[in-house]
């Protein structure tokens, strides 16, 4: 299996997701989130409109997300990290809009019903696109034989 396949099956079976952003200082921060959906490598999160995260991303739309599962055994653990930027999905873009929602509608049961009852006037949306794919299992081994990292363009 190629690693970009491998790394798009374990993130679609991860149930957070770690983001990680920069503030306007320059200083990383990092937040859990559950609103997130999963389309091959590209990931669609969902936020409130008054979140600081939107702000960070407004300002710098370079991200990181790791995805790692709970209750991995040391020598069978895995994790996977991409690093990519950050971009809105309007509401006005259509077809990417309305992906986007089906998306997250399909993984999140109370997200499914705000979009029913059209209560996402307060959220925002946005796409993830990775340039780097990072795979780490021990499982292949320790340090450097653990990590595998790709680059999305070169492997397009």
């Amino acid at each position: 299996m190629s690693a970009l396949k491998e790394a798009a099956e374990y993130i679609a079976a991860t149930p957070r997701v770690v983001l990680g952003t920069v503030t306007e200082q320059g200083v990383p921060a990092l937040r859990t989130l559950g609103g997130f959906a999963t389309d091959g490598l590209h990931v669609y999160l969902s936020t409130a409109k008054t979140s600081g995260k939107v702000e960070q991303i407004k300002g710098n739309p370079n991200a990181t997300l790791l995805f790692q599962q709970e209750g991995q055994e040391l020598k069978a653990f895995r994790n996977v990290t991409l690093t990519g930027t950050l971009s809105k999905v309007c509401s006005k873009c259509g077809e990417e809009y309305q992906h986007a929602i089906a998306l997250l509608s399909a993984r999140s049961p109370r997200f499914k019903e705000r979009a029913e009852k059209g209560e996402l006037g307060e959220t925002v949306i946005f796409k993830f696109v990775p340039d780097k794919v990072k795979l780490l299992d021990f499982a292949k081994g320790a340090g450097p034989a653990a990590v595998e990292e790709v680059s999305v363009q070169e492997a397009v």
